[in-house]
């Protein structure tokens, strides 16, 4: 902002007046010495030429003399003793000192007229002196006559010069500082504006420019100058804001971590994904020390070897809150004019990576497991039946039934493993239509009803009104058959199994219960899992695959909803499962 007045026009006013004051004051003291000196060098001529014609008289009468120049004589006799005095009394002249030690009148006993000018110690008031020799005939000297004049109208006339100087100087300087002062505003207004805009460049309105007509002097150079470069300030602040704009969109919208820190291993730098991972403040982090603020000695020494070292590194760091995290670290050195500046890392998140691949290896292991069992009984008794026991009535029956159900187990879980493959890898997209749930509840109790018979177990369907839902029939249909077939397998003869249905806000929920064994608290989180078995051995005599609620699982998901298990032991599971309602 503009200040309402600068100092530049004040201070060239005020130096402009006072140089002219100073000027017209010297001149006017000069002048008024000069008139004192002229004024007591006409009364000195005067003087001198009254007491050269008082010195030629024939009778040296000092009172004559007095009255004739109207001013105070003395004759004095050759040896300086007081004759006559114009001023003086005769009582006063008898005390009269003598004169022969006054310049003037030692000259004029020396046969030269002189003058002078002292102050009297009597009067204390300056006075003219003047002395002419008094010649007898043959030109000896016979004394003096000295003529005085008090110097107080040659004073009084210089004094009124000086108050004439001094009231004109006074004069000159108000005019000449009001004059000063409304060119300098003339003048210094541009500069002024000039310094405004300066002052808003420098607080950030890189918009601020010169405006008006300056002249065509430099200070119109300047301003055009003051104006380009701030054109030039704009768009290079401009360039850097679109820049570091472009800089923090790119590491806003960055999944992976980036961090960087300066030669002193200050913390310059945390992107929003870094903070995510790490939960970590980035204001808060800011200036601080990494080891302080990423809390992790792993990156710490990656840090440090970049920082030491100067040549890139990599290293794979596993962080441990605030969750287990697997990154692949790369850290460059910064540079800046040719110099280490600091170090910047970047963190790829490979967790998930990692953990695909752990179940990629969970996978094959269990798959391995799962078909070792069939293929080992499969294996042992078609060796049993070549070796002899084909020719045994009584029992090859017996080998070949249990081969044939070990061929129909690796046959369900070879197809359980192709619908998970397929569901996972996307090509069972569900086709979502307003479906009828307590339908296909009702055929799913119709179809399941004989095996719950065979095995001594209640199936029942409840619903008090129609549950309309968003899905795939074909999908919901092959969830209900996965867990009724599940409840009515770990329920005990004499149980019951039951399917409810109702509708939830925007919701529809099912829910299959079971009187059964029940799960573990444990084991509820995994159960959901590929493989995952409560009990492996009754799992296995019960026919399972251990596939059955991972399919469930997706099938779910891929349509929009949700599946959830609640029991207890003993009393049996709850398994739910949610689609959007229609």
């Amino acid at each position: 902002m503009s200040r309402p007045a600068g100092r530049f026009a004040p201070r060239l006013a005020l130096a402009v007046g006072a140089l002219l004051a100073a000027a017209i004051g010297a001149l006017g003291l000069v002048f008024a010495e000069d008139l004192g000196r002229e004024l007591t060098g006409d009364l000195t001529r005067s003087l001198l030429i009254q007491a050269r014609l008082g010195a030629r008289g024939e009778a040296l009468d000092a009172k004559a003399l007095g009255a004739a120049c109207e001013c105070r004589a003395t004759v004095i006799a050759p040896d300086g003793e007081v004759l006559g005095d114009s001023s003086l009394d005769p009582a006063g002249l008898s005390h009269a000192e003598n004169h022969r030690a006054r310049p003037e009148v030692a000259a004029a006993l020396d046969g030269r007229e002189a003058s002078a000018v002292r102050r009297s110690a009597t009067l204390g008031v300056h006075h003219l002196y003047a002395a002419a020799p008094v010649l007898a005939p043959g030109g000896k000297i016979r004394g003096a006559v000295r003529l005085s004049l008090p110097l107080t109208a040659v004073e009084r006339r210089v004094s009124v010069a000086r108050r004439f100087v001094l009231w004109m100087t006074l004069a000159v300087f108000a005019a000449a500082l009001t004059l000063a002062w409304l060119l300098a505003r003339a003048a210094g207004r541009p500069l002024e504006e000039m310094a405004a805009v300066a002052r808003r460049l420098a607080a950030g309105e890189y918009g601020a420019r010169v405006r008006g007509p300056l002249g065509g002097d430099e200070r119109a150079l300047l301003g055009e100058t003051l104006n380009v470069l701030a054109a030039r300030v704009e768009e290079t602040i401009g360039e850097l804001s679109r820049d570091k704009g472009r800089l923090a969109a790119v590491l806003d919208q960055m999944a992976e971590g980036v961090v960087a820190v300066d030669a002193e291993g200050r913390v310059l730098l945390v992107n929003p994904a870094l903070s995510r991972l790490l939960g970590i403040d980035a204001e808060q982090a800011r200036g601080r020390g990494h080891l302080e603020t990423l809390r992790h000695h792993g990156l710490a020494e990656l840090v440090g070897e970049v920082l030491r070292g100067g040549a890139p590194a990599a290293r794979e760091l596993r962080l441990f809150s605030p969750e287990e995290l697997v990154f692949d670290a790369h850290a460059a050195l910064l540079q800046q004019g040719g110099r280490p500046a600091g170090a910047l890392v970047v963190l790829h998140d490979i967790t998930r990576l990692r953990r695909l691949e752990q179940v990629r290896r969970d996978f094959v292991a269990n798959v391995s497991h799962e078909l070792r069992t069939p293929l080992s009984s499969i294996k042992g008794f078609a060796e049993t039946l070549r070796e002899g026991a084909v020719d045994d009535k009584e029992n090859r029956l017996g080998f070949l039934r249990t081969i044939e159900e070990q061929a129909v187990q690796l046959s369900q879980l070879v197809d359980d493993l192709l619908d998970l493959s397929s569901i996972e890898s996307g090509h069972r997209q569900p086709t979502l239509a307003p479906t009828d749930l307590r339908g296909l509840a009702v055929d799913a109790t119709r179809r399941f009803a004989p095996a719950a018979a065979e095995r001594g177990v209640i199936l029942a369907t409840f619903s008090s009104s129609p549950v309309n839902a968003l899905a795939d029939a074909e999908q919901v249909r092959q969830v209900l058959a996965n867990l009724i077939d599940n409840a009515i397998k770990y329920t005990e003869p004499g149980g019951r199994v039951e399917i409810s249905l109702e509708t939830r806000e925007d919701q529809a929920v099912v829910r299959v219960r079971d009187t059964g064994v029940g799960i573990p608290e444990a084991d509820l989180t995994r159960i959901f899992e590929r493989f995952y078995r409560v009990d492996k051995s009754r799992s296995r005599e019960a026919g399972g695959t251990g596939l059955g609620l991972a399919i469930v699982k997706h099938l779910v998901e891929a349509q929009g909803g949700r599946v959830w298990v609640e029991s207890r032991q003993p009393g049996g599971s709850a398994f739910f499962f949610s689609l959007r309602a229609a």
